[in-house]
């Protein structure tokens, strides 16, 4: 169900989906986070992406362990992002299993640089699955505040001279639908966002 937020503001829209997405219950997380994998192996299936990117659920946010394991299974690259705190940049590393993993940045578990190193600066990932505290359904995110997407997204972009072809996913529940998230220039738009019941592309 989308909702419509009472203000434009960003820090009050973080808080108050925060709080809702903190309310479901871990039953019903992890029964919609599997429904929602399970929606995104199909898309994934459906196009023949052979590598994607995925983000480490911290908290209430969606899980994503469905998926990662689905990509081990069957093949294909499963890559994962580390963040730098000093500059609020992203690495990106092969995950090839839950041994890879490290607490880094914010106590969030990321790849093991001593154990799988960076992929070399200028990769574009065919599809990359994002996550965030609030979506709507023109492709708008409210992330939680770092800009570590946006700034990787840029990257990205530049790299591939404004041709990169990356398919950016919001993954979330569909609780966290809202009518409009207020954006700036330098926000990242999604390609589309999965829920537990749909799978919205723009």
């Amino acid at each position: 169900m989308v909702e419509r937020n009472r203000f434009g503001d960003k820090a009050y829209i973080r808080k108050e989906m925060e709080i809702k997405r903190n309310s479901l219950s871990s039953e019903q997380r992890k029964l919609w986070s599997q429904s929602a994998c399970a929606k995104a192996e199909a898309l994934l299936e459906s196009r023949s992406v052979t590598a994607f990117m995925v983000y480490l659920s911290f908290r209430s946010e969606l899980d994503l362990s469905r998926l990662i394991e689905w990509g081990w299974r069957t093949g294909r690259d499963v890559i994962a992002p580390r963040c730098i705190a000093e500059d609020r940049s992203m690495t990106l590393h092969y995950l090839r299993s839950w041994d890879d993993l490290m607490a880094g940045a914010y106590g969030i578990m990321e790849p093991n640089p001593a154990v799988t190193p960076p992929i070399d600066d200028g990769y574009a990932p065919d599809v990359v699955f994002v996550p965030g505290l609030a979506f709507d359904r023109q492709g708008g995110r409210l992330g939680y505040g770092g800009g570590y997407y946006d700034r990787f997204a840029e990257t990205v972009i530049r790299g591939a001279g404004g041709q990169a072809r990356t398919l950016w996913l919001g993954m979330s529940f569909e609780a966290q639908l809202i009518a409009k998230v207020p954006l700036e220039e330098h926000d990242l738009m999604m390609s589309g966002m999965i829920t537990e019941q749909d799978v919205y592309l723009l």
